[in-house]
């Protein structure tokens, strides 16, 4: 991307990002409005990130072009995995980059790409497949993708047969450091973090949208990749803290 289109979009997303937060501190705001302006805040962060390390040339530790890894991980945020090329579109990354603007690869470059939770971040179904036409077009033929994602039916299916055990893991597990009981009143409210977290807690990403095996299946089969199936834990790669509750598919090119 060009220095100066980089360093007018910084700006800009600078001045929405001031303004934004002069209007939080008006605490006669309409509840709705608030978190609206909340949500905003948060992506305007994400933003800020990314156009920085643009106009200032920091995107990236190694050339896009030229990968270090033939290894690619995407949106891992802080769980940095060593020997593999590692994008987010935060520190402490290798390649700083919002892929919604695509993955900034030549085609056929990797063997390997994973990613965990991460798909359920973004908007649903423009940027998820975006970025899974991206990642199937940089994948070496043969190559093979894991996705790791908060599995919707198993929780939904435990909420269903009222699987307490399940559930209360699930609260200790995934959502221990909320103020419980100020914002989790039922089992109901674990389900709808699922699907889309909260807007109104800053320190949490919202949630877009929520998968299964069917529906994870049929997106990865639409934009071609072949022998999608599960992908059994591996400890290499996945978080064990989020073993339990998440869904994990492997697909190739």
């Amino acid at each position: 991307m060009k220095k100066r289109q980089a360093e007018l979009t910084y700006r800009k997303v600078k001045q929405i990002d001031k303004f934004t937060k002069q209007l939080l501190k008006n605490k006669q705001l309409q509840p709705a409005f608030y978190i609206t302006l909340l949500q905003l805040q948060k992506d305007t962060n994400a933003a800020l990130s990314f156009w920085n390390s643009v106009r200032n040339n920091k995107t990236q530790k190694n050339k896009p072009e030229v990968a270090s890894s033939d290894k690619l991980q995407i949106g891992g945020g802080k769980r940095y995995m060593h020997g593999f090329v590692n994008l987010d579109i935060f520190p402490p990354a290798d390649i700083i980059w919002d892929s919604r603007y695509g993955l900034p690869f030549q085609k056929d470059t990797f063997s390997f790409i994973f990613s965990e939770h991460f798909l359920e971040h973004l908007d649903f179904p423009i940027s998820v497949n975006c970025v899974l036409q991206e990642i199937y077009r940089i994948l070496k033929p043969s190559g093979k993708v894991v996705i790791g994602v908060p599995d919707g039916g198993k929780v939904i299916k435990a909420y269903g047969e009222r699987n307490k055990k399940f559930l209360h893991k699930l609260r200790q597990q995934a959502y221990n450091r909320r103020q419980l009981p100020i914002e989790t009143y039922s089992d109901i409210d674990l389900v709808n973090y699922l699907f889309r977290d909260q807007l109104e807690n800053p320190n949490y990403t919202i949630h877009y949208w929520a998968y299964d095996k069917n529906s994870l299946e049929n997106i990865l089969r639409s934009v071609g990749f072949k022998k999608v199936e599960k992908y059994p834990f591996n400890p290499l790669y996945c978080n064990p803290k989020r073993k339990f509750f998440t869904l994990y598919l492997q697909a190739a090119k």
